[in-house]
């Protein structure tokens, strides 16, 4: 059996990429992280990772290797849970996008707390989707494009990205702003998605389109926010922005709508889920019941 500190070691970086990171998670310095990789690939007597200046890089044999520990270890973290865990005092671990949490999920919880007072919850946001494993969360809501190996997923809502403006901004430029004019204005987008400006300017027919976003935000909060102090025009998700748009906060400056490639997933394990997930999936399938991008959902579990 090799050396547990070492599986663990390298089951976090391989799934996190990152010894930085994997030294977060498990508490200890990066040196000490490197060092139970370096016991592990000595035990093994192979090398676990291709290390260039830039970025980890997995072999073969360790990415099929990183499948079985990191079900290993979720099967005994569950187990555990199941065990050792009261009702009364157990978490309901969630993770989420950020801005999906801060727009809409937040303002909710308290109906669920309300619904389900056994329960405690632990929220955690990331900007990006791990797409490799829950880590030991109950579930997750992310945006992605569906690639989650060996966990159990579901599209829940389907979204188009709209182009707006707040409203000060739209009172000086206008309320409609074809595509010569939107050339000539201060662009935000949100960067990390397959869709931008170019692809939205080339769907408009402006093909081989050099255009570029003037401001790029890691997540759709801090991006509505700019363009809510007016510093320009914003390519956007439009569930984020349909409460902004029905107060008059926001106005819809062009009325193309592209259909997104992504979309906002439920993913949960490939296995018996617990009483407390489920409670959850069925709150949050009752609040996205009125919502516009609803997807058709069904349950993943019986």
């Amino acid at each position: 059996m090799p050396p547990l500190n070492a599986l663990k070691a390298f089951e976090a970086t391989a799934r996190l990429q990152s010894i930085t990171q994997a030294a977060v998670e498990l508490h200890v310095t990066q040196g000490a992280v490197s060092q139970q990789v370096k016991i592990l690939e000595e035990y093994l007597g192979v090398t676990l990772f291709i290390r260039t200046s830039r970025k980890l890089q997995l072999t073969d044999l360790a990415r099929s290797y990183l499948d079985v520990l990191t079900e290993a270890f979720s099967k005994i973290q569950l187990s555990t849970q199941d065990l050792f865990d009261t009702v009364d005092h157990s978490f309901l671990q969630v993770r989420c996008g950020v801005s999906f949490a801060q727009r809409w999920l937040v303002p909710k919880l308290s109906d669920f707390a309300q619904q389900h007072p056994q329960y405690r919850m632990r929220l955690q946001t990331a900007i990006w989707p791990t797409e490799a494993s829950l880590g030991g969360v109950d579930l997750e809501l992310c945006h992605g494009y569906g690639k989650y190996s060996g966990l159990s997923i579901q599209r829940i809502l389907k979204e188009h990205w709209i182009v707006v403006a707040s409203a000060d901004f739209a009172r000086e430029h206008g309320n409609r702003l074809d595509l010569e004019q939107l050339k000539k204005v201060p662009l935000l987008s949100t960067f990390g998605y397959r869709e931008g400006w170019q692809r939205w300017f080339t769907r408009q027919g402006v093909n081989h389109s050099q255009i570029v976003a003037n401001f790029e935000i890691d997540n759709s909060t801090m991006a509505l926010d700019m363009t809510l102090a007016g510093m320009g025009v914003m390519l956007g998700l439009d569930t984020y922005l349909h409460d902004k748009i029905a107060s008059g906060e926001l106005v819809q400056v062009h009325p193309y709508r592209m259909t997104a490639d992504c979309g906002l997933y439920l993913v949960l394990p490939n296995q018996g889920i617990k009483p407390k997930t489920k409670d959850f999936c069925l709150w949050l399938f009752t609040q996205l019941a009125e919502h516009p991008n609803r997807d058709n959902i069904k349950w993943l579990h019986s």
